[in-house]
């Protein structure tokens, strides 16, 4: 019997055949070894890893360098996992390392993956990093994602893509459960409904239906035309609520239970105040009447106006239009009024003329009044 290893680390067992002419002594010997390797054999078993063993088509030929990503988590990443880049197999994993949150630097906890990629391929710094399925139940394989707008700095060798780059696995699991939540938790009965509804308030007319779709792909033409506004209004929220936040005390004062009281007790008083206002209604209609002659006070608005319009009209002691009008009533009107129209004739006398006799004057006299009915 012969031990030893292939070029793949492989233990192989070859077994010779044994000259008779060595009796049973070589007999025993080759059953002994036999009972020997049946029990290490097992044994090297549970330290054997399977990930170790090549798989065709998983290999990339020729040399390679390592890289690390980072990731949150990597749950379900298969060993030896395939790295694709632009729908070409680039590399693969060569192993995965868990980083104790005290030893993250305050990051938490995250996974980092040493992936081979091969020296034919070169990644920029700011390349990305994502697992995915090929199919639901496919395996999971590290996708790299390289930007569009040209490489720049190239990732060397040893280099890390953070976690910033990387983008944690969609589990099938939680999205089959997130699936069964929406199907069986009444979110379908939910939108039938709102179907319904819809069909209940929407016309008959399906050109009144096609006219309100219209109106509102117009509506939503002309918001998106005028952003500006709406960040204006946005903003003007914004600030509100900035201002609101700033007079917090003043608005626990308005609405504690002492000024809602006193909001209860000032209620009455306002609704008397409005009944007043609906009965003064029937009174501003009885006074229609004076809207001819408010229009024709016009001009004595105008009138008064310069009286009421200079710099102190209502200081009496001034020369103003109003002591003017005072003085006016006072002294003339008012008089006129008590006393009637009187003449104060004081004397007459004609200059420049000749001096007619008392019985000449008492001729002239009697004429006028025969000439107006008079005398006779």
């Amino acid at each position: 019997m012969k031990l030893c290893r292939d070029e793949t680390g492989r233990v192989v067992v070859s077994f010779q055949r044994v000259r008779r002419e060595s009796g049973r002594r070589g007999a025993r010997f080759a059953v002994g070894v036999a009972m020997v390797l049946a029990v290490a054999l097992p044994a090297s078993g549970c330290a054997f890893d399977p990930a170790s063993v090549p798989v065709p088509g998983a290999e990339i030929s020729g040399p390679t360098y390592h890289i690390a990503i980072q990731f949150e988590n990597v749950l379900n990443l298969p060993a030896r996992a395939k790295i694709m880049a632009n729908g070409a197999q680039v590399g693969t994993v060569s192993g995965v390392s868990v980083v104790d949150p005290a030893k993250a630097g305050g990051r938490g906890g995250y996974v980092v993956v040493d992936a081979m990629i091969s020296k034919s391929v070169r990644l920029p710094e700011t390349t990305r990093a994502e697992l995915r399925q090929n199919t639901v139940l496919g395996d999971i394989h590290l996708a790299l994602l390289t930007p569009t707008d040209g490489f720049g700095t190239l990732l060397p060798e040893g280099g890390t893509i953070g976690l910033a780059q990387t983008k944690p696995p969609v589990q099938l699991e939680d999205t089959m459960a997130a699936l069964a939540t929406f199907t069986q938790g009444g979110a379908v009965q939910q939108v039938q409904d709102t179907i319904k509804q819809l069909n209940d308030v929407l016309p008959a007319d399906t050109a009144r239906t096609a006219q309100i779709g219209k109106t509102m792909a117009d509506d939503a033409v002309d918001l998106g035309n005028h952003l500006d506004e709406l960040d204006s209004l946005l903003d003007g929220i914004d600030n509100n609520s900035t201002v609101l936040h700033k007079i917090r005390p003043e608005l626990a004062q308005l609405l504690s239970q002492e000024s809602v009281d006193q909001m209860n007790g000032i209620a009455p008083s306002i609704i008397g105040v409005t009944k007043i206002f609906d009965q003064l209604g029937p009174i501003g209609t009885s006074l229609t009447w004076l809207a001819p002659m408010l229009s024709n006070a016009e001009g004595a608005v105008q009138a008064f106006l310069p009286l009421l319009a200079s710099a102190r009209p209502l200081d009496l002691s001034q020369p103003s239009n109003l002591r003017a009008l005072v003085s006016l009533l006072r002294d003339k009107v008012i008089p006129f009024a008590e006393r009637g129209p009187k003449v104060n004739i004081v004397g007459v006398r004609a200059e420049g003329a000749d001096v007619v006799s008392a019985q000449d004057q008492t001729d002239r006299i009697i004429q006028t009044l025969r000439m107006i009915g008079v005398v006779r």
